[in-house]
């Protein structure tokens, strides 16, 4: 009789091959969805991918521009001169105080003068008599008791007295020195009892009611410098003022030094309040151009192909438009070539745009937190 052996308990490995399974089976599942659903969204045509760009726009319209220059000028006098003595002699009299704002053909300087009138007085005294006489032989000649060479003889004296007061009065009159013209007087040089000459000088008067402004353009500009044109003067002492004016002078030929070309602007000084020496800021307008494109310099970007836009197109695709560029002032540019009227194009998140990209136009706080929000 053969007796049973005993083998222990089954065993456990088919019931973990068959757990293993069960896993394996799950997870296919799971990942076979999972890539599923990931196809069809890429897939699908309503794809809607980041958000377009928030950025602001302007739109490009002709306007009348201004172009002017700014350059650097002196002011000085209308008219400057250095009063002198046409005779030596002795100053007598000083009839201004320093500083004085005189009018023209006032008597500023008087020499000793006593000789000239004593000669002046004689003149006139034989002036009289010339005439007391050629009135005498016209008389006489009326009733034939004088000839007619006598009465010829008499005017010719009368003319010859004439004459010779004019002398002395011109000679009186060298004897003082007058103010040329309506200006203010500078320091006095000398002082009552000093001898002079015909080349001491006294003092000076200048011509303030009325500065003018001498000023260079660039040999380039040289076709646009007219007389006529305005220019616009500031100056240290009054930085918040600005001062107008007009050219009056164009020279004829440049500086073959600096090739620059010298140019003249009067600048009315009603209240005194510029002075000769200072130095002037000025903008001066060379012309002015009715149908101008400027647009904000920030919509300007760069590349190694040179300056661009961004022009929003139809869809809100941004195209980038090639522009060549003109003056610069006050935060805008002027196009010169590259856009037309009404164009709209970015002026404000030029970084965030790209080439075929939609963008969404917005005011100017919304654009500032724009990319926040697309992030």
């Amino acid at each position: 009789m053969r007796l049973p052996v005993f083998r222990g308990p089954p065993s456990c490995a088919p019931l973990r091959r068959s757990r293993a399974l069960c896993v394996g089976i799950a997870c296919a599942l799971v990942w076979g969805c999972t890539s599923c659903g990931r196809g069809d969204a890429v897939g699908a045509p309503g794809h809607a991918g980041p958000p377009p760009a928030a950025v602001e726009v302007f739109t490009v319209e002709p306007e009348p521009f201004h172009d002017t220059v700014q350059l650097v000028g002196q002011l000085e006098a209308d008219e400057s001169v250095v009063l002198k003595s046409e005779v030596p002699g002795l100053i007598e009299e000083i009839h201004f105080q320093e500083g004085q704002e005189v009018a023209k053909g006032v008597v500023l300087f008087r020499l000793r003068d006593a000789e000239q009138i004593a000669r002046l007085h004689e003149a006139e005294a034989q002036l009289a008599l010339a005439r007391d006489v050629a009135r005498r032989t016209r008389e006489l000649k009326s009733r034939s008791v004088a000839a007619e060479a006598q009465l010829e003889r008499a005017v010719a004296e009368l003319a010859v007295a004439e004459a010779r007061v004019e002398v002395a009065r011109v000679a009186l009159d060298k004897m003082r020195v007058h103010a040329p013209f309506d200006g203010i007087l500078g320091a006095r040089l000398v002082s009552p009892g000093d001898r002079v000459g015909t080349n001491a000088a006294l003092g000076q008067i200048d011509a303030v009611a009325k500065l003018q402004l001498v000023f260079a353009v660039p040999e380039i500009a040289v076709t646009l410098a007219r007389v006529g044109a305005p220019v616009a003067v500031k100056v240290a002492p009054y930085p918040d003022e600005t001062f107008p004016g007009e050219v009056y002078f164009v020279s004829p030929t440049l500086d073959p030094t600096t090739r620059r070309l010298t140019l003249k602007a009067a600048i009315p000084n009603p209240d005194r309040k510029l002075r000769p020496g200072l130095f002037a800021n000025l903008a001066i307008e060379l012309g002015v151009r009715k149908d101008a494109l400027r647009i904000p310099e920030e919509a300007v970007a760069y590349d190694a192909g040179g300056s661009f836009v961004w022009r929003v197109g139809e869809g809100h695709l941004a195209e980038r438009v090639p522009v060549q560029l003109g003056i610069r002032r006050d935060g805008r540019v002027e196009i010169k070539s590259g856009l037309a009227k009404g164009d709209t194009i970015v002026s404000s998140g030029t970084h965030k745009v790209v080439a075929g990209a939609p963008v969404a136009p917005v005011a100017p706080a919304a654009a500032a937190a724009g990319p926040q929000d697309g992030a």
